[in-house]
């Protein structure tokens, strides 16, 4: 019974909120036009940078721990992406750069960001934040040459990575904290009102894209990737963490965040470089529908 209690106070308290949201943004865009690019570009260029900003410029987190959790985030990310590009060896090489770029990806931004910090306040979602802007800086660097196949110019990379403005966010924010700069009351204002849209409305934009995902693919292709990307990502978590010596809330949030559902950014980079755009539209689906299981019982397994 008390295993039953705490799933439940689990789902109620962390789970459930973020599931209405993102209910409410998928029934929105079910029955009105809602620009999910716009918005999208809006979270991106403006209410997400901006909760990053706060969140390390107000933090006290060591630049040791920085280090570790963005060290962890990346052997997360290019393991499961290892393992996504192995388990797919009988596909066609477009479908096997897809369900690589699907395990490696995960949801840290929509859903890792709130759930982090429903589960743990403003100290988790700190760390998670460094973990969000370090898939984000691998995604738009190694998740371009694997959704373009080896195809894309390294220059074209770069040039996507110097247009994620989270990254000047995160830099801003660490150098400013640490310096201790004092900034304008009406200037903090301003950051608080714009980072204190992202998560809401990342939870709405998740849902109203959810809901243009299709739903086709063989089952086999879906049921092997959302078991990398939603069971092998914590488990590679576990095994980095011990072998770096990673405790308390830092492994917490590794753990955590490596449990996330595939990102929506994948059919970002599929739908540009034709890397099965509908098969990555669907494992995406799949893995968020699932991950309000398996991450339920991830919490519980780390509270």
């Amino acid at each position: 019974m008390a295993i039953l209690d705490t799933l439940a106070l689990i789902l109620g308290q962390t789970i459930l909120p973020i599931s209405l949201v993102v209910f409410v943004g998928f029934v929105l865009a079910r029955y009105m036009s809602l620009n999910t690019q716009t918005i999208g570009r809006v979270t991106f260029y403006l209410f997400s940078p901006a909760l990053i900003f706060r969140g390390l410029y107000q933090t006290d987190l060591d630049y040791s721990t920085v280090g570790r959790t963005a060290l962890l985030a990346a052997l997360v990310f290019l393991a499961s992406g290892l393992l996504g590009w192995l388990s797919s060896v009988a596909e066609e090489r477009r479908r096997r750069a897809a369900i690589a770029l699907t395990s490696a990806l995960s949801n840290n931004g929509n859903m890792g960001l709130s759930v982090s910090l429903f589960a743990f306040g403003e100290a988790g979602m700190a760390l998670a934040m460094i973990y969000f802007v370090t898939t984000a800086f691998l995604g738009n660097t190694v998740g371009v040459f694997v959704a373009s196949s080896g195809r894309a110019e390294p220059v074209q990379a770069l040039r996507r990575t110097a247009q994620v403005p989270m990254l000047y966010g995160a830099v801003l924010g660490l150098l400013l904290g640490y310096f201790q700069v004092e900034l304008p009351v009406g200037l903090m204002r301003s950051v608080d009102t714009l980072a204190s849209a992202a998560v809401p409305t990342l939870l709405v934009l998740l849902g109203a894209q959810l809901s243009h995902a299709p739903i086709q693919g063989r089952q086999q292709v879906l049921a092997r990737t959302a078991i990398i990307r939603l069971a092998g990502g914590p488990i590679l978590a576990v095994l980095f963490c011990a072998l770096f010596g990673l405790q308390g809330l830092e492994r917490t949030i590794v753990i955590l965040q490596s449990a996330m559902p595939t990102a929506v950014t994948a059919t970002v980079l599929a739908t540009e470089y034709d890397a099965a755009p509908n098969l990555v539209a669907t494992i995406v689906a799949t893995t968020t529908v699932l991950s309000l299981v398996t991450v339920s019982g991830v919490l519980w397994m780390l509270t």
